[in-house]
């Protein structure tokens, strides 16, 4: 598809009138918490009813406003040729709609809970699991960069990840900077480490680069857990290190939920504009048969380099979010499970998909979480599902691959686009 509705369609979710309605919908719950508040001013009136117990007037708000916007998605979808906010509703409302869930989702734990959003309680403790499900998603879409989008196999992109918790909690603690400096120079640092990978790209391919990786990797974690690093990295033991109050997750937890979650959204924002832009179409070009883009004219390594950096940017920035949020780090981090599991959250969701790594994340954390404390109880037998997760992950996995093949959604968008196909040749 070409010409002004192709370009509506790739601007979508980014067009003005949308980006407008949005800001709209969120202040919307804010307005009606001020307003029905009591209090001597607006702001203390809306910070009351955000952080009562259970269900307020608040959380009514916001689930209604929830479901005008899904009102909106179902007849934007039944709209043919709209241009403007409809053709984002129409084209990212489901996007849009999980969204704004998740925007609302530390009062519905409040209010399923019957505690509070702002102190210590269940939903502050369900608050970290999200906040740890947004850092796995943010890893594993700037993977699925790599590997889905690119064709570039590696096995040790936890060394990105592990570069982000420790050079941000490093310069913090030993050099005394403040975090922005830190986390300004902890990236750079991850586009220099990704250049040197790339460089490396130019001389191995496949399975060995994907080995090479792997080896940086845990040459990494070995330097960090060595005793000769005692001092400095706290050798296995890992280090701590002060973060500001004001993105402490023991005590701001709320702020530091909303920042993880508007990185993972800049996250999808940036992979979604790269992808639909022209270096987008050259580095699929290189995915489905490099060769034939080099014949082209294209210059393979600079469009490799490129996915190779910034996935390894977006990696240490889901590290650094580690980091902060544990207010320490440990030779864990640089392991190879760091590694393997963004893997199986980009094969589960959907590799070479926006959503699909995303989708993986959140079934597998939320699932290891629903089902830690579970226990069944089989006649006289009684099975503890959390100390047997790995092989439940294990038996999850083929499953879904066997039913889902593509990923969830790769499957789902093959099996919708078949359908539309058969209903074409039918007409």
């Amino acid at each position: 598809m070409s010409g002004p509705m192709a370009d509506s369609r790739r601007r979508g979710l980014w067009s003005p009138g949308a980006l407008l309605a949005g800001l709209a919908l969120l202040a919307a719950p804010f307005l009606v918490a001020g307003f029905l508040g009591e209090g001597a001013t607006f702001r203390m009136a809306a910070a009351a009813m955000i952080c009562a117990e259970g269900y307020t007037p608040f959380v009514g708000a916001a689930l209604g406003t929830w479901l005008l916007l899904g009102m909106a998605v179902l007849g934007a979808r039944r709209v043919a040729g709209a241009n403007g906010p409809l053709t984002a509703l129409r084209n990212h409302g489901a996007r849009l709609w999980i969204l704004y869930l998740l925007l609302i989702t530390p009062f519905l734990l409040a209010w399923a809970t019957d505690s509070s959003a702002c102190i210590r309680g269940k939903a502050f403790f369900w608050q970290s699991v999200f906040i740890e499900t947004f850092i796995l998603a943010i890893l594993a879409a700037s993977y699925n960069l790599m590997f889905g989008f690119s064709g570039v196999l590696s096995f040790g992109h936890a060394a990105f990840f592990g570069l982000g918790a420790y050079g941000v909690g490093l310069l913090m603690k030993h050099a005394g900077m403040d975090l922005v400096p830190a986390m300004v120079i902890t990236i750079v640092a991850s586009a220099v480490l990704g250049l040197m990978v790339s460089g490396i790209a130019l001389r191995v391919h496949g399975l060995y680069f994907a080995i090479f990786t792997l080896a940086m990797a845990e040459i990494l974690h070995l330097l960090a857990a060595n005793r000769i690093f005692v001092d400095l990295t706290g050798a296995e033991d890992g280090f701590t290190f002060a973060v500001p109050d004001w993105i402490n997750a023991a005590s701001n937890r709320m702020t530091f939920y909303y920042l993880s979650l508007g990185l993972l959204i800049l996250t999808f924002a940036v992979i979604y504009r790269l992808i639909y832009s022209p270096s987008g179409r050259v580095l699929a070009a290189v995915r489905d048969n490099e060769q034939r883009a080099q014949m082209l004219g294209f210059n393979t390594f600079t469009y490799k380099t490129l996915a190779i950096v910034l996935a390894g940017a977006l990696g240490t920035m889901a590290g650094i979010l580690r980091g902060l949020l544990n207010k320490g780090a440990s030779p864990n981090v640089l392991g190879v499970g760091f590694t393997v599991d963004p893997l199986l959250m980009t094969i589960i969701g959907g590799t070479g998909t926006f959503d699909g790594p995303i989708v993986g994340a959140f079934l597998l954390r939320l699932a290891e979480q629903l089902l830690r404390d579970t226990v069944v109880s089989l006649g006289p037998w009684q099975v503890n599902i959390g100390e047997r997760w790995a092989l439940l992950l294990g038996v999850l996995f083929i499953a879904s691959v066997l039913i889902f093949p593509k990923g969830i959604i790769g499957s789902l968008r093959f099996r919708s686009k078949l359908s539309a196909s058969r209903e074409d040749e039918t007409m």
